[in-house]
């Protein structure tokens, strides 16, 4: 048993992150095929209560007390949170029983493999933001898709949202007139652009610009609804020397906040009125489609492929989801934006669909993070445009 055990901690640690998740996926199967329908039921109804416990966790600092400084005494750690020590009691036994917390003796704790991830900065901000923007949505989804017979969501006002969070704003109006809910979803935004950043290494840039001999009018790259600027900052700095503009786009209240980038034009725009930079390179849309409808995202669409010329290439980074077998992260997300905005993540054949309802055609799609199947998608127009 010990060297199966070795050996599946081998695999589970293997370089490959691909494989790791593949195999990750079999032991959780394994291990659920070997459950009672009732196990299988309970597991899967509390884990929303696992979730408020790493959300207590951090609001306390268990977690990180446990992780920097060892073993500690129920008393200790009333002390050091306040709490009611019967709550706080209950509270701990709860995260011990699901191994998010070691319970060493009877009334001491330590910090378990779970603990110390949950103590990382990142794990969080990922918890808030999915305890507080999303798990309200996941809550109301049953009843408002039961209510409206299961049919298409696409009017960002009447989404699960709006009773999820007794509103009747939509999600963006919302997030801007309630701080804590914005700030959740900025820090969680900002993890994410590791990862999102990844494009610029996938599309060759230099290689379609060899040829590109711009007037001092004309635009290089436009971020359009680049929200502060990381994507023009990444691409200033990895192509310095490629002539032409770069210009953030985005609402005057946004730009307020945009990062001081030498080099970096900015431009108060709103991607439903009509492009104002024509003929650039390249335009940009990074992570903003998936927030809309086919309908809205048409719209946006059109207003770029008006001011392109048949020189200009859209890149658009974006999810793009496998026809079959994707994974969870990926089709939660897509589930996030049916409930929060809704929107869709799309899959290959729904963006070709979508991009060529408005005259654009794609040349190349790339899935440039399979663990997530984050994307690269370069358009042009048709032909016939």
């Amino acid at each position: 048993m010990t060297d199966l055990v070795a050996e599946i901690k081998k695999r589970l640690t293997s370089g490959d992150e691909i494989a790791r998740k593949l195999f990750q996926r079999d032991l959780h199967e394994a291990i659920a095929s070997t459950e009672t329908p009732k196990e299988t039921a309970i597991r899967l109804s509390l884990y929303p209560l696992q979730a408020a416990a790493a959300r207590i966790g951090h609001d306390l600092r268990i977690f990180q007390t446990l992780d920097a400084q060892g073993p500690q005494t129920l008393k200790e750690l009333q002390d050091l949170t306040g709490a009611h020590p019967l709550t706080l009691g209950r509270l701990l036994r709860y995260m011990a029983s699901v191994g998010l917390i070691l319970e060493n003796s009877t009334g001491v704790f330590d910090a378990n493999s779970k603990c110390r991830h949950l103590a990382a900065p990142e794990a969080n901000i990922i918890v808030t933001h999915f305890f507080e923007n999303c798990g309200p949505l996941f809550q109301e989804m049953p009843a408002f898709l039961r209510k409206n017979s299961y049919q298409d969501v696409t009017d960002g006002k009447a989404t699960i949202f709006q009773p999820a969070y007794h509103t009747e704003l939509d999600t963006y109006t919302y997030f801007s007139q309630n701080p804590e809910n914005l700030t959740a979803l900025i820090k969680y935004m900002g993890l994410e652009q590791d990862v999102r950043g990844r494009w610029l290494r996938e599309y060759p840039f230099e290689g379609q610009t060899g040829n590109w001999n711009p007037t001092s009018e004309e635009a290089l790259f436009v971020d359009i609804g680049g929200n502060v600027g990381h994507y023009c900052a990444l691409f200033k700095g990895q192509f310095p020397n490629i002539p032409g503009r770069i210009v953030l786009e985005d609402l005057p209240g946004t730009l307020s906040h945009a990062l001081p980038t030498p080099g970096v034009e900015k431009i108060g725009h709103d991607f439903f009125q009509p492009q104002p930079i024509k003929g650039a390179k390249f335009y940009h849309l990074g992570w903003i489609l998936h927030n809309w409808s086919d309908e809205k995202a048409k719209v946006i669409l059109q207003q770029i492929k008006s001011a392109m010329m048949p020189q200009s290439v859209l890149l658009i980074n974006d999810m793009i989801l496998p026809e079959r077998g994707a994974p969870a992260f990926a089709t939660a997300l897509d589930l996030v934006m049916l409930g929060a905005c809704g929107s869709l993540e799309r899959t290959e054949a729904q963006w070709k669909d979508l991009l060529g309802a408005v005259g654009l055609s794609i040349n190349n799609a790339v899935v440039y993070d399979q663990a997530s199947f984050h994307g690269l998608i370069s358009a042009t127009l048709t032909s016939d445009n």
